[in-house]
């Protein structure tokens, strides 16, 4: 019988993935942390938005509060526009995804806590070594970098191998980055 593959949702492989590059990028833990939550969930938001507009024409917007959105700056991250409540200092406190306020505690419900045991600290130092190559302004082009290793390693619809992603980002970490 063969042996199951261990796949993961690519949800919060790209979690992972965009809190490493926003780490690279030189966003505080914390921040980064941030930033990886809400690049995937963009990302999700706008994948079902594309979905639904599919099945239905137009649905009701929901509008920010205005005392939120007065609080909001613009901040880009990977290619992206996000609307972020400031906190002390330069830090970001939370941000504003699909209508609604998110912090950085997200970041451990809904991408750390699913990755299998063991996987998640390996995947980050393979991102991390993939990454090296690259110059901050280069992941202005992040979700290019994803589906490179996501469409390379994917099983079935919304899956990832993680073995064959280790080797895969193993293996164009060591050929000075995937921009080759």
């Amino acid at each position: 019988m063969p042996e199951k593959k261990l796949t993961l949702n690519r949800f919060p492989l790209f979690g992972l993935f965009a809190y490493r590059a926003a780490t690279k990028a030189g966003y505080p833990d914390e921040d980064a942390r941030l930033l990886g939550f809400s690049t995937a969930l963009l990302y999700a938001i706008f994948k079902a938005t594309s979905q639904a507009k599919k099945e239905k024409t137009e649905k009701e917007k929901k509008e920010l509060p205005t005392e939120i959105e007065v609080k909001t700056k613009t901040v880009e991250f990977g290619g992206q526009q996000f609307m972020v409540i400031p906190g002390k200092g330069k830090r970001l406190k939370q941000t504003v995804v699909g209508h609604e306020v998110h912090d950085s505690d997200e970041y451990d419900s809904q991408i750390e806590a699913k990755f299998p045991e063991g996987w998640y600290d390996r995947l980050a130092r393979a991102f991390d070594k993939y990454l090296e190559g690259y110059e901050p302004e280069d992941l202005n082009h992040l979700f290019d970098l994803y589906k490179a290793w996501r469409d390379e390693n994917k099983v079935g619809f919304n899956r990832v191998d993680l073995e064959k992603l280790l080797v895969w980002l193993k293996e164009h970490a060591e050929h000075g980055s995937a921009k080759s």
